[in-house]
């Protein structure tokens, strides 16, 4: 049986990752990496590539900071972030195009930019170093899963729209367009708005 303090403790971590996958989703919350969501969000295939260097590029730039982050003064870690991010995204990448082959070369940009996303940055710069390595490992997983949610949902959005069918390629027309990627982003932001508000009240009445 399960000590009571190690079930408080997974249940902790358990929130940390609800929060940054669902309530706390950094792109639709904090506003964090909407670019490669609006600009390469178009059909699964990128999103599935882009979640996947996001995620193994990340999770291990989260944990060196964890380790390294309060030995490094404040000053100094964006730009250990960076370079660990640059770092990182080589293996990362060989990945994503071993599980996906060409598609990192159809991110163009987007793909390079993983390596200075301003979800990972944030969160490396400003968590990680402050907390101990299982809740910046829930942090990092659950941030990277929010961002791959709001991913898939807009690049499937997307391709459905114009091709009927969420995997392939981008074709012309309006959705192809960066613009419809953030009006996209624009509707989720507000929902989960709403979903916030009515969670807050709730909570608000429980306590009464």
């Amino acid at each position: 049986m399960r000590h009571p303090e190690n079930r408080l403790f997974l249940r902790r971590l358990g929130i940390i990752f609800r929060n940054g996958a669902l309530f706390r989703n950094p792109v639709l919350v904090g506003a964090l990496g909407l670019y490669p969501v609006a600009a390469a969000g178009f059909g699964l295939r990128n999103a599935a590539a882009l979640c996947i260097l996001f995620t193994l590029t990340a999770l291990p730039v989260q944990l060196l900071l964890c380790l390294l982050g309060l030995v490094l003064p404040r000053w100094a870690r964006p730009a250990a972030v960076l370079a660990a991010a640059a770092v990182f995204y080589l293996p990362a990448a060989r990945a994503a195009e071993g599980l996906l082959p060409g598609s990192v070369g159809a991110l163009g940009m987007a793909a390079y930019l993983t390596a200075c996303n301003s979800v990972l940055y944030a969160r490396a710069c400003r968590y990680a170093p402050e907390h101990i390595l299982p809740a910046a490992a829930a942090d990092a997983l659950g941030y990277s899963a929010g961002f791959a949610g709001v991913l898939l949902l807009v690049s499937a959005a997307r391709q459905l729209w114009l091709k009927g069918g969420p995997w392939g390629g981008p074709a012309g027309g309006g959705a192809g367009l960066p613009f419809a990627g953030f009006l996209l982003l624009g509707f989720l932001a507000a929902l989960l708005q709403g979903i916030n508000l009515r969670r807050s009240k709730r909570y608000a009445g429980e306590g009464k």
